[in-house]
């Protein structure tokens, strides 16, 4: 008999390996490629001492998903976001990938990604409610080009 059980927060790493084993081996079979997930991180330190902005992204498979990218709000407007940014499309272009995707609320920054050349290519209207949830890529031949 097989129980369910629910739990909040992260898997323990005894599970985590379990799950990620079984996408591995799942994957194999359909001759699928390779699972490749490697985490990234920009940081941005004003003379050398306090964190001002930082960029964390994955690397998953032939792209670079960035997960965060915040900048200090002492450092808005410097362009400290649009240097964080090309250091990851920097890497993007250096390592061959396929482009940069990434999230943003439509209360944050979807105006700054659009001005950066990123293109929409999902919204999810009401989430939260009221507001929307915005997907965003560029492809490397946007950024080599």
């Amino acid at each position: 008999m097989i129980e369910l059980k629910f739990k909040q927060g992260d898997l323990t790493q005894d599970e985590q390996q379990i799950v990620t084993s079984g996408f591995v081996r799942h994957a194999a079979n359909k001759s699928a490629p390779a699972y490749v997930k490697d985490r990234l991180n920009w940081l941005a330190y004003h003379q050398n001492s306090r964190l001002v902005g930082v960029l964390t992204a994955d690397r998953l498979w032939d792209w670079l998903y960035i997960d965060e990218l915040w900048v200090d709000e002492t450092c808005r407007g410097t362009g400290l976001g649009k240097k964080l940014m090309a250091q990851a499309e920097t890497y993007v272009s250096a390592h061959q990938l396929s482009g940069v995707w990434l999230w943003t609320q439509s209360w944050q920054a979807a105006d700054f990604y659009k001005a950066l050349g990123y293109q929409e290519f999902t919204r999810f209207k009401d989430f939260p409610k009221g507001y929307s949830r915005i997907g965003f890529r560029k492809e490397l031949s946007v950024l080599v080009g």
